[in-house]
């Protein structure tokens, strides 16, 4: 069987299907991938309403590329004649902070320090043997005074 090899898609470059990507990539939105041509609208540094041209992937991950309605002044400024973007899911969505820490009952937190305090004692256990006071059977060197020629 002759397999024929499927041209690698550069990262960042702009294709019209998904079928063009590799395989596996992870869509950070928690909306299906919106088609081309499909309005959205980008929360993202508020480039706003946005029209999808293309599909693209980096590090994994898959993106559209979008034209806005209207460039950011502060985008136009830094890069002039550019006039579309590359979006992941997650900056087509409204910003939603994510709980700080998760909850642990009190009792299992109390172990975790425990368990970290113990290990760290016995890390400065071991610190001060190895670059405490020196044993009695350390070899330190004697080493001679220098001259004293400022005479």
């Amino acid at each position: 069987m002759t397999r024929i090899p499927v041209p690698t898609v550069p990262q960042w470059a702009a294709v019209q299907t998904l079928a063009e990507l590799p395989a596996n990539l992870t869509w950070s939105g928690s909306q299906p991938v919106p088609a081309i041509g499909a309005r959205v609208r980008v929360y993202l540094n508020s480039f706003g309403p946005a029209l999808v041209k293309a599909y693209f992937h980096a590090e994994g991950y898959l993106g559209v590329v979008c034209l806005p309605d209207q460039l950011p002044a502060w985008f136009q400024q830094q890069n002039p004649g550019v006039l579309e973007g590359h979006f992941f899911g997650r900056e087509l969505e409204p910003f939603r902070p994510v709980s700080a820490m998760p909850q642990f009952p009190a009792h299992a937190m109390a172990e975790e320090l425990a368990r970290a305090e113990h290990g760290l004692g016995q890390a400065e256990e071991a610190n001060a043997q190895m670059f405490g006071q020196p044993a009695a059977d350390d070899w330190i060197p004697d080493y001679p005074l220098p001259d004293d020629d400022s005479e």
